[in-house]
């Protein structure tokens, strides 16, 4: 047998590149701490190469390179990978300067570009940053740690140039823009939040994390964490996972106010656990406010040795959460209009499948019964003549065979008729017309249900009750189809303002809801039920319980 090709080992590179004015010159004061940070994407991020060019308009490129095979960072220059020499020839081209993006020769599989902010006067500057030879899911998840990287960066360059400025406003008032910036130009929410985390850390000398808040529990997720956390301190960090929050936590929650603990505080706003472990003295706990819910806290905290936060470093944090609760409301807005649109593409076509599949089964409806049975009446009535011979009697027979025959096929019409749009819903509306296909399926599929109707008969108009009719068609298929119910139970009730109309099974249940991606089959037909409602302006709710059944609801106003 061949022998199996050995796996080659998954080695991702990560390439910044920071474009500034020709003005910058500050370049052996950031070279060792850029060089350390470079190191350390390569120590603690999962990059095997790492290097960041200095990009300055007339003047040669300057180059900083990490690696894995190296115990110490190369001197400048040296031990560039083969796509940094590619991309060291394309500086020296002429048509390198009208390029807006430098990264785009190469072909990264994922990237993306920060702000730079320098001294008052100088054009803002641009930091690409770009991930390669990995796959794209895996680059995704990279790319925030990346930004990290590259903000932190980017802020050791701006500060070398804010340190010799007298006003320390205008170095709050550049990272504010920067986090304006950099927090609007992306939509994916954990780069957003290793963003805000790291230039919240870099603005206060301090470490920084921010927790989110479970939907269900309130318990705590730990997102992101900066500044001088060891790898021991992350590790037991992420081990917070699914813990209750500590009084401090629980007390911004409660107020939607910044919290801050100090060392006369901290045995109160802190548990015993918490202060043996990272050993907290001075601590700001600002919540991520969204829609009047709290749904995360951010925390940024320094050493005992340090001095604490004042009232205004306080206010900075807490606008710092609310810019962040703006950012991942604007994220998770353009994710769901995504996945709207991704379930938009599947509903559609599954109406035209469906349509297709109709046509299909109303064709072979027709050929393989109706079409069939009249041709042998046909025949059967070309031997019905006056010359056939034939007694009178056989022809009477012959005759209430035929009939027989005929109002058999009349009946599957009326069927077919009725399955494509019931006449009993045009003529005579809504409530008799569930009352019709209810009985009809219970006859069909032996299954008791229990219907419900309130209020009087009333016309109401025709897309509305043909839409509550789909609705219910759907919502009893999908029981029939995948609940395994032994039981169903429809209400409807029909008032001036509103119609209501609900279906409950005691089936499986649903073990996840729409709006995940791919939904199945049936998870689109509980999609379709609630694209209904919304296109008459009503609402609807899917309430589940795995293994007790599902209840589907739907209200629609009535228009005057």
């Amino acid at each position: 047998m061949p022998e199996r090709p050995v796996p080659q080992p998954i080695r991702p590179e990560l390439i910044l590149i920071c474009r500034v004015s020709p003005s910058f010159n500050a370049i052996k004061q950031v070279e060792s701490s850029l060089e350390q940070i470079l190191q350390a994407s390569v120590d603690s991020f999962d990059f095997c190469r790492a290097s960041l060019v200095l990009v300055r308009e007339g003047k040669l490129p300057v180059w900083w390179h990490a690696s894995k095979e190296l115990r110490e960072p190369p001197s400048n220059g040296k031990a560039l990978s083969d796509r940094c020499v590619q991309l060291s020839t394309f500086f020296s081209a002429t048509e390198s300067k009208q390029r807006p993006k430098l990264l785009d020769p190469l072909a990264p599989v994922i990237s993306t570009t920060l702000p730079v902010l320098l001294k008052a006067g100088d054009p803002v500057g641009m930091m690409e940053i770009g991930i390669f030879d990995i796959d794209y899911q895996s680059a995704q998840y990279m790319l925030a740690k990346a930004v990290s990287l590259g903000r932190h960066m980017a802020d050791i360059i701006q500060e070398s140039l804010f340190q010799r400025q007298k006003d320390h406003h205008l170095r709050k008032l550049a990272v504010w823009l920067e986090m304006v910036n950099t927090i609007s130009s992306t939509l994916d929410i954990r780069q957003v939040l290793h963003v805000v985390a790291q230039l919240t850390a870099d603005l206060f000398s301090a470490k920084s994390c921010i927790y989110l808040l479970d939907e269900t529990d309130q318990t705590l997720i730990p997102a992101v964490a900066v500044g001088s956390y060891d790898p021991l301190l992350k590790k037991k960090f992420k081990a917070l996972k699914g813990s209750k929050p500590f009084p401090g936590i629980t007390r911004a929650i409660k107020k939607q106010q910044p919290v801050v603990v100090t060392p006369q505080n901290g045995a109160r706003l802190l548990t015993r656990e918490i202060i043996n472990d990272f050993a907290y003295a001075w601590v700001v706990l600002a919540p991520i406010v969204s829609k009047g819910k709290t749904i995360g806290i951010m925390q940024v905290d320094r050493p005992p040795e340090s001095k604490g936060f004042d009232s205004e470093e306080t206010e900075i944090i807490a606008a710092i959460a609310r810019a962040t609760a703006i950012a991942m409301e604007n994220a998770r807005l353009i994710e769901m209009l995504g996945q709207k649109e991704q379930l938009l593409h599947q509903l559609v076509n599954q109406l035209i499948t469906a349509q297709e599949d109709e046509r299909k089964r109303l064709a072979a409806d027709l050929h393989d019964g109706i079409i069939q049975s009249l041709i042998a009446i046909w025949y059967r009535m070309q031997l019905i003549s006056p010359d056939a011979a034939l007694e009178p009697q056989k022809w009477y027979t012959e005759i209430t065979d035929l009939t027989n025959v005929l109002n058999e096929q009349i009946q599957e019409i009326r069927r077919i008729l009725y399955d494509l749009r019931p006449i009993i819903l045009d003529n005579y509306g809504l409530i008799p017309a569930v009352e019709s296909y209810v009985y009809n399926l219970q006859e069909k599929n032996n299954l008791p249900v229990e219907l419900v109707i309130k209020g009087e008969n009333h016309r109401l108009a025709s897309k509305i009750e043909v839409t509550l009719f789909r609705i219910l068609q759907e919502a009893l298929t999908n029981v029939i189809k995948h609940a395994g119910a032994t039981g169903v139970k429809v209400k409807l009730a029909i008032r001036e303002e509103e119609v209501t109309l609900s279906v409950e099974d005691n089936g499986s249940g649903i073990t996840s809801l729409p709006g995940g991606t791919p939904p199945s089959h049936n998870r689109l037909g509980l999609a379709s039920i609630q694209e209904r409602a919304l296109l008459l302006g009503g609402a609807c709710s899917i309430d589940s319980w795995p293994g007790k059944g599902t209840l589907v609801s739907v209200r629609i106003p009535v228009s005057s």
